[in-house]
């Protein structure tokens, strides 16, 4: 039963690994969520902003505003560019996590069908045993009636 307890602790401690793996995949994919409306939120700014520079436009802009326009417009074009690589670089490592994840539940499941084949196993032994002792005593119970029966 050493080796129960042995494998016990084994299936808890990839239990542990499993949920933390979880929790890991969990974590980067709301980064992921996070990051995407990040980008849609910049992306929508920046449309609102060339919407305001067309209105200004038309009433007549100096060069400095369009520049300072154009100037703002670019870092908006950086920052999403900069998200966009993140979020690809996210996207990875959720996939890694994910991966990881999955190979942690497998070896949990491994070690719970080891778990489960060693206690199959020593449920036949047991049986086995309680049968030949039922046989045995059936054999002593019988060789005993015979021997008072014949004396």
């Amino acid at each position: 039963m050493a080796g129960d307890r042995a494998l016990s602790l084994v299936r808890d401690k990839r239990q542990r690994d499993e949920e933390k793996s979880l929790e890991d995949w969990v974590f980067c994919r709301n980064q992921v969520t996070n990051y995407e409306a990040q980008i849609k939120q910049v992306e929508e700014f920046r449309l609102s902003y060339i919407a305001e520079m067309q209105n200004e436009g038309r009433q007549g802009l100096t060069g400095t505003k369009i520049l300072a326009y154009q100037a703002f417009i670019e870092k908006l074009d950086n920052i999403a560019l900069k998200q966009r690589q993140e979020l690809e670089r996210l996207k990875m490592l959720t996939e890694q996590k994910r991966q990881i994840y999955l190979t942690r539940q497998k070896e949990r499941k491994i070690i719970e069908t080891l778990i489960e084949k060693q206690q199959q196993k020593r449920l036949k032994e047991e049986q086995r045993r309680e049968q030949k002792l039922l046989d045995e005593f059936v054999v002593s119970s019988y060789s005993r009636r015979q021997q008072s029966s014949l004396g």
